[in-house]
Order: C-alpha cells, then sequence, then structure tokens
C-alpha cells in the first residue's frame, strides 16, 4: 500500500505518507482506518508528505466521487483544523492540487501545497525542519 498515516496526539498533528502511484482505494482504506483510530479526533493539523509520490491515479470525477464519500465523516468525527501538503516534486505538486480542488466551494480546512520542507513543518506548528527529525523527536517525548 503506497500510504501510511501515523496520529502524533502530543503534537496535534496527523502525518500522511504518499509514495510510488497514489491510487484512490488505497487512500479510502488508509482514512477509513484513521476515522475510526482511537488517537483521531477533530483539530488535528494534516502534514501530508508527498515528496516520494511518482505518480497519481488519474480519475478526477471518481477522485470527487471518493472524496463525497469521505467528506461527511471527515466533517462529523475528525474534521481538520488545517490541511499542509509537503510536495517539492511536479507529481506531488499535482496531486496537492488535485486534492486542493476537492475542497473547492466547501466549508473546508485551510488549506496549503508548499514546497519546501520546513516551511511545511513550521505550518503545522513543528520546529524541525525535516519530517525525519518530527519523527524521531516524537518517539523521544
Amino acid at each position: 500500500m503506497p500510504l501510511t498515516y501515523e496520529i502524533l496526539p502530543a503534537r496535534g498533528i496527523v502525518l500522511i505518507t504518499y509514495w510510488g502511484i497514489a491510487g484512490l482505494e488505497e487512500s479510502g482504506e488508509v482514512f477509513g482506518r484513521y476515522a475510526h483510530d482511537p488517537d483521531a479526533a477533530p483539530g488535528q493539523k494534516y502534514l501530508f508528505d508527498l515528496s516520494r509520490v511518482t505518480g497519481v491515479e488519474d480519475d478526477f470525477p471518481r477522485f470527487m466521487e471518493h472524496q463525497a464519500r469521505a467528506a461527511p465523516e471527515l466533517g462529523a468525527r475528525v474534521k481538520p483544523s488545517m490541511m499542509v501538503y509537503y510536495c517539492p516534486t511536479p507529481e506531488g505538486r499535482r496531486m496537492a492540487e488535485m486534492m486542493r480542488r476537492t475542497w473547492d466551494g466547501l466549508n473546508g480546512p485551510p488549506i496549503a501545497a508548499i514546497e519546501d520542507e520546513a516551511e511545511a513543518l513550521a505550518l503545522v506548528g513543528c520546529p524541525e525542519g525535516r519530517i525525519e527529525d518530527l519523527k524521531r523527536r516524537v518517539v523521544g517525548e
């Protein structure tokens, strides 16, 4: 599966990491697990690491349908306070833009697509300059 999530409760952050070719089915499965995770909570900040995305399933209507099914769960149970996409590559930026467009016209959270890793981390309130540093530090907290 080309993605994982980690909830960092002490930071109020959910780190979602994609790699390879991002597909809709896998995203839906992982989001479903996250939405029912005991550490999932409304108001968490989502940090998407799209730095290793090499491709995106290119079916925007199906992607919109998937998002429409996920939105009620997201709003009811685990609505994020913000979504930050770390997307330093062309494919990562393309995926971030697709994801951002699904929120157009909805009363969703603030969204940012950032190419600089330290800036993306700073937006979610982390002083670390790299996601790997964040993971290491949280383990030690």
